[in-house]
C-alpha cells in the first residue's frame, strides 16, 4: 500500500466524512480565512463533536472547521462546498495560494488549485485529463509523482489528491483533528458567482453586448438594481409570451411607480392569483405540451410578483430566486436570466456591506 492509501485509512479511522472540502490556504490568520470564505469571524466557536452538531442542525447554511499549521490554515467544510467555487478559491489565495479537495456523497468532485487569485487548473476526479484554468499544466509533476490518472478506483484519487494538498503545503492532516475541539465559523455571507459564467464568453454570448444588459454589467452596483429588476420582468414576459395586459401593467408600474396608494399590492395580489389558477390549469391538463407551456406562464407570473416588491434591489432578488423553477426552453433565455440573477446577487452583497 502506498503512503497516500496509508494516510487515508488513517483519516478515514480517524473520522474523514464521506462528503467534504478540504482547502488548504496560505495564510496563518484563521479569522482572515473564515472572512475570505464569506464566514463571519464573530461566529468562532472553539467546539467539540457534540457541540458542532448542535451547530450543525440549528444553522441550516454552511459550517467550516479551520486549524493553523504552519503558515498555512486548513479549512474543512464536512457537508459543504464553498471550497470548489472558483470564486472562494480566488478570494482566499488572493494573497498566496490555495488548493482545495471536494467530493459529495453523490459523487460530484472537484480538485482546484489557485495562486495569487487566479485559478491555475481545475479539474473533476472522473476527468483527470479535462482539466480547465491559467496555467493546465500547473499540478503536472504533482500528479506525475503520486500516480493520478483516470484508471485509478474512486478512493485511490481521493488519498492522493490528499497527499497532493499535503505536498504543495507542507501542511499535513492531523489526524486527531478530526474528533478534537476546534475553531468552527458560520458562512453567513456565501461569496457570489462570478456575475458571468466563463462559460457565456467562449463563445460571448451576444446578448451580453445588448445596450442594456452591458450597462448592468458596467456597474453591477445597487443603483442598477431598478433596471436588473425591469430585465428580469421583460425576459419573463417574453419567455412565456405573456399578452395579458398585467404583463404591461407591471412593466408601466416599474416605469411609473403607483398611480394611487395601493396599486402596488393590488397589482401582486392578481399576480398571484393568477399564478395560482394557471398552476391549477395545468395541473388539470395532467401533462404534455400544453401543460408545460401554462407552468411556464404561472412561474412567470410569481416571478413579476417579486419583482414588484417596494425596494428595487430587495424585488430583483425576491424575483431571480424564483428563476430557478421556471423551465426555460431557450437557452440564451436561461443565460440571460442567469447573468441577471448573479448581479442581483452582487447588488445584494454590496447593500449588505455598506450597512
Amino acid at each position: 500500500m502506498l503512503p497516500a492509501d496509508v494516510k487515508y485509512a488513517e483519516l478515514t479511522d480517524a473520522g474523514l466524512p464521506d462528503q467534504l472540502c478540504l482547502t488548504w490556504v496560505r495564510e496563518p490568520d484563521i479569522d482572515e480565512v473564515a472572512r475570505r470564505f464569506g464566514a463571519d469571524p464573530t461566529s468562532k466557536e472553539w467546539a467539540d463533536d457534540d457541540r458542532i452538531a448542535d451547530l450543525e442542525e440549528d444553522y441550516r447554511a454552511e459550517l467550516i472547521h479551520l486549524v493553523t499549521i504552519g503558515d498555512w490554515t486548513l479549512a474543512l467544510a464536512p457537508n459543504g462546498y464553498q471550497g470548489s467555487r472558483s470564486e472562494v478559491m480566488e478570494s482566499v489565495s488572493a494573497r498566496g495560494r490555495a488548493f482545495s479537495v471536494y467530493w459529495s456523497a453523490a459523487m460530484d468532485t472537484a480538485v482546484i488549485f489557485a495562486v495569487d487569485g487566479v485559478v491555475q487548473t481545475e479539474f473533476d476526479l472522473a476527468e483527470v485529463d479535462e482539466r480547465t484554468g491559467a496555467d493546465l499544466s500547473a499540478l503536472d509533476p504533482l500528479l506525475a509523482e503520486l500516480g493520478v490518472r483516470d484508471e485509478l478506483s474512486l478512493p485511490e484519487l481521493q488519498a492522493r489528491c490528499l497527499a497532493m494538498g499535503e505536498r504543495l503545503s507542507g501542511a499535513l492532516v492531523p489526524p486527531g483533528w478530526l474528533r478534537s475541539p476546534r475553531h468552527v465559523f458560520k458562512i453567513v455571507d456565501p461569496l457570489p458567482d462570478a456575475i458571468v459564467p466563463p462559460a457565456y464568453l467562449n463563445p460571448r454570448a451576444p446578448f451580453l453586448d445588448e445596450p442594456e444588459i452591458a450597462r448592468v454589467l458596467a456597474d453591477p452596483s445597487p443603483a442598477m438594481a431598478p433596471a436588473v429588476n425591469r430585465q428580469i420582468a421583460t425576459t419573463v414576459i417574453a419567455i412565456a409570451g405573456i399578452e395579458d395586459p398585467i404583463a404591461g401593467e407591471v412593466l408601466r408600474l416599474l416605469d411609473t411607480g403607483e398611480r394611487f396608494p395601493g396599486e402596488r399590492q393590488e397589482l401582486r395580489d392578481r399576480l398571484i392569483r393568477e399564478s395560482d389558477a394557471a398552476i391549477d390549469q395545468a395541473n388539470s391538463l395532467g401533462g404534455g405540451p400544453e401543460a408545460d407551456r401554462v407552468k411556464v406562464t404561472a412561474n412567470a407570473l410569481a416571478i413579476l410578483h417579486g419583482t414588484l416588491w417596494p425596494e428595487p434591489a430587495e424585488a430583483a432578488s425576491a424575483a431571480s430566486m424564483q428563476v430557478a423553477s421556471m423551465k426555460v426552453p431557450n437557452r440564451i433565455d436561461f443565460m440571460r436570466l442567469i447573468v441577471l440573477r448573479n448581479v442581483s446577487e452582487h447588488i445584494m452583497r454590496a447593500r449588505r456591506a455598506d450597512r
